[in-house]
């Protein structure tokens, strides 16, 4: 589940108190703003990962499409191979 936006602020200040760009320190309006930039990226994130991570699995894992085109030509058990090694990702990520 996502983090709240909250909690990923908190994370954010503690892992970085200050903020540098080249030897200027960032006032404390800029860091708020920049810690908030950071926090709603990284729940947006979050929330596409809940949503379509099974989306991301699949595409990883899935057969390359050159070896669908050689399974579809070339027939027989290439292709009954192709098939069984789709279903096992598509059942290793189910559709949300």
């Amino acid at each position: 589940m996502a983090r709240d936006l909250e909690t990923i602020k908190t994370e954010l200040k503690t892992d970085n108190p200050t903020l540098k760009s080249g030897d200027r320190v960032f006032e404390e309006e800029e860091y708020n703003e920049t810690i908030d930039a950071w926090a709603e990226e990284i729940r947006a994130n979050e929330i596409d990962q809940e949503t379509n991570g099974w989306l991301y699995g699949r595409q990883e894992e899935y057969p390359s499409l050159q070896d669908c085109i050689h399974a579809l030509l070339d027939g027989g058990d290439t292709l009954t191979d192709l098939q069984t090694a789709r279903q096992a990702v598509k059942d290793k990520y189910p559709k949300g």
